[in-house]
Parts: structure tokens; sequence; C-alpha cells
């Protein structure tokens, strides 16, 4: 199930991808856009692939990963065949690893397999955040600030207290070189991305008097989260009315700051919603989505 940090981690990249070149290695001398990721005829599909160069010289695969996965070797090099077969050009591929969770043995950076002629050899780099120095981040394009969150903070902190300086300045930098809308936009994901190192009581005080905050969608689903989320004890499969009218009333809540006010007949489609893990995904959706249409497009 697609969760927040997979799209708000798509999107910021896709959208400025000359901020992470300093942090991922990436090429700084040519031109550079997001290409279409979608591998489906293979029944595929990477995170971020973005193409340097006009004609396309290299694409360069991103693809971040939260959570442990043992076949992640072989989907990368899956990923990278097919971009290769589409486009015709060298691929690269860069593992970001979010957090220590997903990392494992087997994340060595090299995968072979076969024997002779059909032996197999393949290459790939691999970052791991939480080592990463959070300076770097921090002094990196306004689209990698969110990660600052996830890499090495300074020792002799507690991590709360340092992920509060860590997005103060984030908060100055975005005040300072980026749109209002940008800033609430860079400062959602920065939030979304802290909820996978701390726990929600922590995560409250750390983004506490962020003026930012107030406008952000995400920061009122946080508030909410026990209306839709915070009910997965003692779920039977009874689903009671009164719980579907309080997630389709919260999802119309936010869906109209974020959209503006839905028709009836969008308003009718989301109501007519009976699954609580629907509304869940959606939940989530609502985050990233830029209009009713595509919110309620999500599987």
């Amino acid at each position: 199930m697609p969760l927040p940090f997979d799209a708000t981690l798509k999107t910021i990249v896709a959208e400025r991808p000359g901020d992470f070149a300093a942090v991922f290695g990436l090429p700084t001398s040519e031109p550079v856009c997001a290409v279409n990721v979608d591998l489906s005829t293979i029944s595929a599909a990477t995170d971020v692939a973005l193409a340097y160069g006009e004609p396309i010289r290299e694409i360069v695969d991103l693809n971040f990963q939260t959570g442990p996965d043992a076949g992640l070797p072989g989907r990368l090099h899956l990923y990278n065949a097919a971009l290769h077969s589409r486009h015709d050009v060298a691929v690269r591929s860069i593992l970001v690893l979010l957090r220590p969770k997903a990392d494992a043995p087997n994340l060595t950076g090299s995968l072979a397999y076969g024997e002779g002629r059909c032996r197999v050899e393949f290459g790939y780099d691999v970052i791991r955040l939480w080592q990463q120095p959070v300076a770097n981040y921090l002094h990196a394009g306004l689209a990698a600030l969110p990660l600052a969150t996830l890499c090495q903070m300074p020792t002799g902190q507690p991590l709360p207290v340092a992920l509060r300086e860590v997005v103060r300045e984030i908060e100055r930098r975005l005040g300072k070189e980026a749109t209002h809308a940008e800033a609430i936009r860079l400062m959602t994901a920065a939030y979304i991305l802290t909820g996978l190192r701390v726990k929600k009581n922590d995560l409250a005080t750390i983004y506490r008097g962020v003026g930012l905050m107030t406008e952000s969608t995400a920061y009122d689903e946080a508030i909410e989260e026990g209306l839709i989320r915070g009910r997965t004890e003692g779920r039977t499969e009874g689903r009671s009315e009164g719980e579907l009218a309080r997630s389709h009333r919260l999802l119309l809540r936010l869906g109209r700051r974020q959209f503006g006010v839905p028709d009836l007949s969008t308003e009718a489609e989301l109501t007519s919603i009976r699954d609580l893990d629907h509304l869940e995904r959606l939940a989530d959706a609502i985050l990233t989505a830029n209009s009713w249409k595509e919110l309620l497009s999500t599987p």
C-alpha cells in the first residue's frame, strides 16, 4: 500500500531534481528532467527516474526504502534493465535507505548470479541517510531539506532536541528562499519524514510553534488521526456506520481546504466508499494529491 512518504519523496525529487545533486552525487552540468517511471509492460514501477542531457545521455534511477525487502537488489536490477531497454542509455541506480529498519546484509551495492557466459553482475549505490551528515542536507537545494530530518544528528543531544533545531533551520531557509506555497509543501514533507523516526508525542513537540504547520493538511490529519487511523484495535467485520461517517466528514473537510468544494457527484462518490482501509489510503493520499479526481483514483 502506498504510504505518505512514498508520494512525498517522488513529488519533491521529480519537481526539483537539481536540489539533490550535491547530496546524491548527481550530474550538475547538463539539463535534467523526470521521465515516465511506469514500466507497466513488465508490471514494475520505480520511484523516480531522472534523465540527463538533451538528447538523454544517462538516467539516474532513485529508489527510497523504509522497510526490509529481501528481494530489493533484484528489483533494482529489474528497474535498471527496464529503463535501459526503454531508453537505450546508461542507467545508474541509487538506493536511499530512509531508516535503519530498511537495511539488510544483502544491500552491498552489488548483485551477481549465474555461471560462465550466463553470469550477471549489477552494481548500485546505497545511501544510508542516518549515516549522512545533517549539514550536507541543510545546505543543499530546498527540496532536499526534508531529508535532513533523517540524517545523522549531532551527538550529545536527545534526538527530539536535535531534530527541533534541524526543523528550525529548515523553517528559516524556507522562509527566506521559498514561495509560501512551496514552503508549506516542503515543511509538510519534513513533518511526514520525521514521523518515520520519532513517536507521535515527540513529533508534536518538535513542530510546535512552526508557523507553516498551521496551514498543512498533514498537521490536521495528525490532530484528527483517531477518527480514521486510531481504531485498529478491536475492529471487527461489522464496521460501524458512525465510524464511516466520521471518516467521510474528515476527508471532506480536509479535501475542501486542499482542492475546493466538491461537486455533488464527487461528494457522492466519496461517501459511497464503505471500506475503512480504502478511506485510510485516501487520508494518506490527500497530502500530495492535486485534485478531487486524483484523490478518488487512489486504489
